[in-house]
């Protein structure tokens, strides 16, 4: 993969991940409108969607998000 992601894109990528590249890119997308006063937090959102645009699907259906999008344990 030639594409870098920082750690929070993997878990913007988890947290609506879908079935396909697309599918997951349009989800992301829709919470654009929502999260447009929240300045971090849309500039999170945007380099994720850049860089997905670079993957293939190939690429993207080879990422494993699913430590991503697991809960963190509590602590005891």
């Amino acid at each position: 993969m030639r594409v870098r992601f920082a750690e929070e894109e993997y878990f913007v990528m988890a947290v609506f991940e879908k079935d396909t590249r697309t599918g997951t890119m349009e989800e992301i997308r829709r919470v654009l409108p929502f999260i447009s006063e929240d300045g971090e937090m849309l500039a999170l959102v945007n380099s994720t969607l850049k860089k997905m645009e670079q993957l293939t699907d190939q690429e993207f259906s080879g990422m494993d998000l699913e430590t991503y999008a697991q809960e963190p344990a509590e602590e005891a």
